[in-house]
């Protein structure tokens, strides 16, 4: 057998690796090889160095730079060909470098003729490149309305008539409106710019999105909707009449009676047939000696509060007093005392006939209760929370939105592109990070050399997973 059969030849390494084992990396520049050996880096035309990053000094070009340049005194040769003279866009002792922002051409001598703070143009041709923003040939023209980004070539995806940013495809919301693209109404009991107002309309009321208007709901009346309909009135704004009659309650919402004891029908005009009385004529009489009972109550004198053969019903909701006659004289719907009438308010409200809600930083039954809050920020009337405005949370909004949440007591959920954005957590405002723009961030912008992002405002906050 021929010895030289058995002489081990190496392969070469994978290009970017080199050593005994092909397990070291070579530390060259962009797509520049390095010997499979020793490391060391295979420069191309024109460049030098231990990583070539440098160009050839001036006088010299080519490989390893190895060739003298053969032009006149003071005329450059490129680094790389060795022609004399930079060729348009191009300048410095080896036309390595390009021309200088705001100039272009043969020894980028020309002047960029665009409009706006940057003045960038193309360095070979000088055609304008317009910042984000910015179309038309020279730059001049700003975006028309619902188009964005470099050229005006993005459309913008604002809701409900936001406005959106020239440059960087940001939603400025109206009001009554929030999120990344306006496409969140306010929440309840919110109103206004950033949905930062609070609706001053009590417990369970509505207000309009944009100017906090109370919607009141049928039954209810006055600005704050803390009035109810005047007697015989209910509905919409109280414009229908009740038709109850012989002393029934009508319901302020949809004018169904509630009928006094001893009255039945749908407009209570019937009294108990012969041996029923009570409210709603439910109950039979249990008089002594056959006698007949009176119909509202069907007993004898009955202390105030009670009625019945033996005074054991208490007055029907709504009424009190002797004989159970006087109705309650209480709003919001607010029961009363059967013996004494007098109105028993659910926590949040105040006054002989619960008219009144607790003043401010005062809650719970009969407004007993301070509330724990901040100052400025006022508590629910009833259950003494804080209602926290936009980008704080916990029980006395101390705390800041999780980064995934914002708005009012952070109750929404953001919008923006994970990993590629902060999150504004007030109004759910999207700051792209670089290589991403658009409303919530999810659009990929031209390349861009990589950069550190800037830190965040302190109310933004990286999206998270």
């Amino acid at each position: 057998m021929c010895p030289l059969c058995c002489v081990f030849i190496p392969e070469a390494c994978p290009e970017g690796l080199f050593g005994a084992r092909c397990e070291e990396l070579c530390d060259c520049g962009d797509n520049v090889s390095c010997h499979h050996v020793t490391g060391v880096c295979d420069c191309p035309l024109g460049w030098r160095g231990r990583r070539c990053e440098k160009a050839c000094l001036p006088g010299f070009f080519g490989k390893n730079c190895a060739s003298r340049c053969a032009c006149p005194p003071g005329v450059p040769c490129h680094h790389v060909t060795g022609q004399c003279g930079c060729p348009p866009g191009l300048t410095g002792s080896g036309c390595e470098k390009p021309c200088l922002p705001g100039t272009f051409g043969e020894g980028c001598a020309h002047i960029c003729q665009c409009s706006g703070a940057t003045q960038e143009c193309h360095p070979v041709t000088g055609a304008c490149v317009c910042p984000p923003g910015f179309h038309g040939p020279s730059c001049q023209l700003e975006c028309s309305p619902g188009w964005y980004g470099r050229d005006c070539e993005r459309q913008c995806q604002c809701r409900n008539g936001g406005r959106c940013d020239t440059a960087t495809g940001m939603c400025h919301c109206p009001a009554g409106f929030i999120g990344a693209d306006c496409g969140t109404g306010c929440p309840a009991g919110r109103y206004g710019q950033d949905c930062a107002g609070l609706c001053p309309c009590g417990a369970g009321v509505p207000c309009h999105p944009v100017t906090g208007d109370c919607v009141c709901p049928p039954g209810r009346a006055g600005p704050a909707c803390e009035q109810g309909c005047e007697k015989h009135r209910y509905g919409p704004g109280c414009q229908q009449r009740c038709s109850c009659r012989n002393g029934g309650l009508c319901d302020t919402a949809d004018g169904s009676c509630s009928c006094a004891p001893g009255w039945t029908g749908k407009s209570c005009e019937l009294e108990c047939p012969p041996g029923w009385f009570g409210a709603a004529c439910q109950l039979r009489c249990s008089c002594l000696h056959n006698a007949t009972c009176e119909p509202a109550t069907g007993t004898c004198r009955c202390p105030a509060g009670h009625y019945g053969p033996l005074c054991e019903h208490s007055c029907a909701p709504g009424f009190h007093g002797q004989g159970c006659r006087e109705r309650c004289d209480c709003e919001h719907g607010a029961g009363c005392d059967p013996a004494t009438g007098r109105c028993r308010c659910p926590p949040g409200l105040r006054g002989e006939r619960c008219h009144t809600g607790c003043e401010e930083g005062t809650y719970g039954e009969g407004c007993q209760h301070l509330c724990d809050c901040p100052s400025g920020v006022p508590c629910d009337p009833a259950t003494g929370r804080c209602l926290c405005p936009p980008g704080k949370t916990g029980p006395t909004c101390a705390a800041d939105c999780r980064p995934s949440r914002f708005g009012p007591d952070c109750r929404l959920p953001c919008q923006c592109a994970p990993s590629s954005s902060y999150c504004n957590a007030r109004n759910g405002q999207c700051l792209c990070l670089n290589g991403h723009t658009g409303a919530t961030c999810r659009e990929a912008t031209q390349s861009l050399p990589p950069t550190r992002p800037p830190p965040p405002p302190e109310e933004l906050w990286p999206v998270e997973e």
